[in-house]
Formats: C-alpha cells, sequence, structure tokens
C-alpha cells in the first residue's frame, strides 16, 4: 500500500516551509557540534587516537545501519521518525551535558554520545529525503531542494561551525546544550507538519521480523543497483565524495607548504567552499529549469574537475579561493539536481530504502579518498592531489553523459 502523495499546495508550501525551518535550525546546532565535539574530546583525552576513535564513531552508524534505517523509513510514519530522531539526538546532548558537568564523561562515554547522535542522523536523514516528495509537487522539488540544501550549508558549513569556536570557548557545556535545543526546536517544526504523508505505508506481516526486514533491504539495493540510471548517480555521488574529502584532507598542507599561510587561513578558505555551496544552491534550481537536469549534472560536474584543477595550477590565495568556491557552488548544483531526480522517479514505498543505498556508497567512498588522496599527496604533493581528483571527474563527464542523455526520465 503506498502513501498518498496528492499535495494540496497551501498545505504543500506550508509543510515545506517548516520542513525546511526545522533543517535549518538542525544543521545550525550540527554545524556547532561538529566545530565543538573534537575541541571537548582533545580536552578531555589529550590522546590523538582515542579523539580519531570518536569522530569516526559519528559516522560509523551509516556504515552500520544506513540500509536497515532506509528499509525502516519505509515502514513508519516518516514525519514521526524524524521528530523521533531529533528527540534522540537531543537527550543524548542533555545527558553528555550532565556526564560532562559531573566529570564522567570520557572515553567510552564520549563515544557512546558520538554514536547515538550519528544513529539519530541516519534515522532522520533517510525519512527527511524520502518524506519530501510527498509535501511537495515534482515540478517543485528543484526548487525546495535548492532552498533546504542552500539554507542547511549556510546555518552548518558557516554560521555554525564559527559559532562552534565560540561557544566552546565560552563554556565547554555551552554549544552543545545549543545543539540539544537545536534537536528540539527543530522536532518542534517538524510536529506542525499535517498532511498528505503522515499515513504510513502497510508494513508485511508475513515472515519473521528480521526476514522480512532483510527483504526489504534487499529489494531497496536490488532497486537501485537494477537501474542504469540510479546506478550512473549513485556511483558519480560516491566518486564526488571521495575526491572532496580526498582534497580536503590535504587542503591544510596546501594552505601551508604550497601558499605559505598560517594555520588560520585555513578556515578562511575552507569557508570560500562552502559559501561557494550556498550560492550554489541559490542557484541550481534556475540552473535545471532553463539548461534541463542533464545539463546541469554534467555541467556541475565538470565545474567540480575544474576548480581542482585551477587550485592545483597555481600559488594565488585568492585564485585557490575562487576555485575553491567554484567547486563547492559546483557539488551543491550535483546535490540538489541529483537528489531531485531520485527523489521524482523512485516510488514513495522504496524512498527511504534508496536513501540508504545511495548514502552508504556515497559516504562509503569517502575514507577511501582520504587514504587515495594523502598517499598521492606524499608522492606528488598536494597539488598533485588536487590535480588527480580534477583529472578524475572531468574524465568521468564521457562516462557518465551517455546513460544520462538516453534515459528519458532524466529529462
Amino acid at each position: 500500500m503506498e502513501r498518498s502523495t496528492g499535495v494540496d499546495v497551501a498545505a504543500g508550501g506550508t509543510a515545506a516551509r517548516w520542513l525546511v525551518g526545522a533543517a535549518g535550525v538542525s544543521a545550525l546546532g550540527d554545524g556547532i557540534r561538529f566545530a565543538a565535539l573534537p575541541l571537548l574530546a582533545t580536552v578531555l583525552l589529550r590522546d590523538g587516537f582515542q579523539v580519531a576513535v570518536v569522530t569516526a564513531a559519528t559516522t560509523l552508524p551509516w556504515l552500520l545501519f544506513g540500509l536497515p534505517a532506509g528499509a525502516y523509513a519505509d515502514r513508519v510514519d516518516r514525519r514521526r521518525l524524524m521528530v523521533r530522531a531529533d528527540l534522540l539526538r537531543a537527550g543524548t546532548l542533555v545527558a553528555a551535558i550532565g556526564l560532562l558537568a559531573a566529570g564522567w564523561l570520557t572515553l567510552w562515554p564520549l563515544v557512546a554520545v558520538a554514536f547515538l547522535l550519528g544513529v539519530g542522523e541516519v534515522l532522520f536523514d533517510c525519512a527527511a529525503f524520502a518524506f519530501l516528495p510527498s509535501v511537495v509537487r515534482p515540478e517543485r522539488l528543484e526548487t525546495v531542494n535548492s532552498r533546504l540544501f542552500a539554507v542547511q550549508t549556510l546555518c552548518r558549513d558557516l554560521l555554525g561551525h564559527v559559532l562552534g569556536g565560540v561557544l566552546f570557548a565560552v563554556h565547554r557545556l555551552v554549544p552543545f546544550a545549543v545543539d540539544a535545543v537545536s534537536f528540539l526546536l527543530s522536532a518542534a517544526l517538524l510536529a506542525n507538519i499535517r498532511g498528505p504523508a503522515a499515513a504510513p505505508a502497510a508494513p508485511a506481516t508475513d515472515g519473521h521480523a528480521g526476514a522480512r526486514l532483510w527483504r526489504d533491504i534487499r529489494d531497496g539495493v536490488a532497486y537501485v543497483a537494477g537501474d542504469p540510471l540510479l546506478r550512473v548517480l549513485t556511483v558519480t555521488a560516491g566518486l564526488i565524495n571521495a575526491v572532496y574529502l580526498g582534497q580536503i584532507a590535504v587542503f591544510v598542507i596546501l594552505v601551508r607548504e604550497v601558499l605559505g599561510l598560517p594555520s588560520a587561513a585555513y578556515g578562511l578558505l575552507v569557508s570560500a567552499g562552502a559559501l561557494g555551496g550556498v550560492l550554489g544552491g541559490a542557484v541550481a534550481a534556475g540552473v535545471a529549469r532553463s539548461a534541463g537536469r542533464v545539463p546541469a549534472l554534467l555541467g556541475s560536474l565538470a565545474l567540480i574537475g575544474a576548480a581542482g584543477l585551477g587550485v592545483a595550477a597555481t600559488a594565488s590565495t585568492a585564485v585557490v579561493a575562487v576555485a575553491w568556491a567554484a567547486g563547492g557552488a559546483g557539488i551543491m548544483v550535483w546535490n540538489v539536481v541529483a537528489v531531485s531526480l531520485r527523489q521524482s522517479i523512485i516510488p514513495d514505498r522504496l524512498r527511504g530504502r534508496a536513501t540508504g543505498v545511495y548514502r552508504l556508497v556515497a559516504w562509503g567512498m569517502m575514507p577511501f579518498g582520504a587514504l587515495a588522496f594523502g598517499w598521492v599527496s606524499d608522492t606528488a604533493g598536494p597539488r598533485g592531489a588536487f590535480a588527480a581528483g580534477g583529472v578524475v571527474l572531468l574524465a568521468l563527464c564521457p562516462l557518465v553523459a551517455p546513460a544520462l542523455r538516453r534515459d528519458g526520465r532524466a529529462g
């Protein structure tokens, strides 16, 4: 039984605004936490490996639970699942604040906190990407996704990261209290959404629960793997993420050794990429409407590749900043158009599972990118790493173009 997807224009517009608002508030808290948690781990643990363990615990849930969470999101009311994920994260942060105040937030409690926050993120994201098409007409997906991605990038990657460091300097408890409040506000905004997405798909009643879950996961994987367009979008997203994380991993080396800048300049240059992402989110819908989805996807992919070559070709700080911002804009346009395309072609009953598969591949390739480009940087310097990434993505364009162009659903 499919969820109803008929959307009243007024109700859908209101629901989309609540959803974007909730995402922005939550992203601000996430940005604060992303900056503050490593600082807290460094202060409490004073051991590089243990700090890395805490960081890894935040992303590990995507590898462990990405597929099951997607299957679960296809069985329940997705709006309620997002609310519960927000409440889980808020409760986790409140517990962390209590442990920190009592002096009990040692390595393993800190790992548990990071892990539970990651679990909440997995549940929320799988539900959110599947939920959005239920309250937005297909022709407005790019517009709403543009707004959503731009707001998230602005709040998380620009405002949140800056505030995280500032608030931590005020008191180590403050950023985590603010993050907890952000999740509560997000849950309150989502609770205001009413309408067509409230009726969940009926879960299967035959067979053991574990067997049904495995069957649901298998169906989601088979659907994505068996669809040529989804397969291309998923693999390409994984390669983009691998290149991006690989380049960001060596970016600080380029800033210090090639540009000869102090470490403080690294944050400013990284912010240029986030600013480019905000601008890309602002124009993505217009680019898709005027040029078409396929040219927008290929153009953004080429822009990301060219940006890597631009960074590699210069020792000018200004040129590096512009190139890095252009790459951020290209990534954002790709994300908006690719996500909107996936949402428009995947059946509602499979959207959660497809999101889990997509994220598992897209995020799962990131550590390999960091390792590969770290090796390239060691052997050919950071410029070589950026050049290699640019070449990989530019070479990818003619490989994915035929698959995109021959599939009429890409538009």
